[in-house]
């Protein structure tokens, strides 16, 4: 069973690998663009998250679809927070896409 729950600002939020965790992987991925959006914001790059489409994570594979071509610097905030101890050193790599 799959749960498509959004975000604020209408980002589409799913995660799978079985049935009894994917709440869990939800709950992390909203975990992770808190974390991700506080380096935006430090960068005074409070939009950046507008710039998504969809993120899901598939046994710990986020998989980012971005609306907008994202910078690098963009990219590194959700890298630095799917590395971190938020995501409870559980993920494996990101692959980004474009819309």
């Amino acid at each position: 069973m799959e749960e498509l729950i959004e975000y604020p600002n209408n980002i589409e939020i799913n995660g799978s690998r079985t049935d009894d965790d994917q709440f869990w992987r939800i709950l992390r991925i909203h975990r992770v663009l808190g974390y991700a959006q506080a380096l935006a914001d430090i960068d005074n790059n409070e939009n950046w998250h507008l710039k998504i489409k969809e993120i899901y994570d598939y046994k710990g594979m986020l998989t980012v679809t971005w609306k907008n071509t994202a910078t690098k610097k963009e990219k590194e905030y959700l890298q630095k927070a799917w590395f971190s101890i938020v995501t409870d050193y559980e993920s494996e790599n990101i692959e980004h896409e474009i819309e």
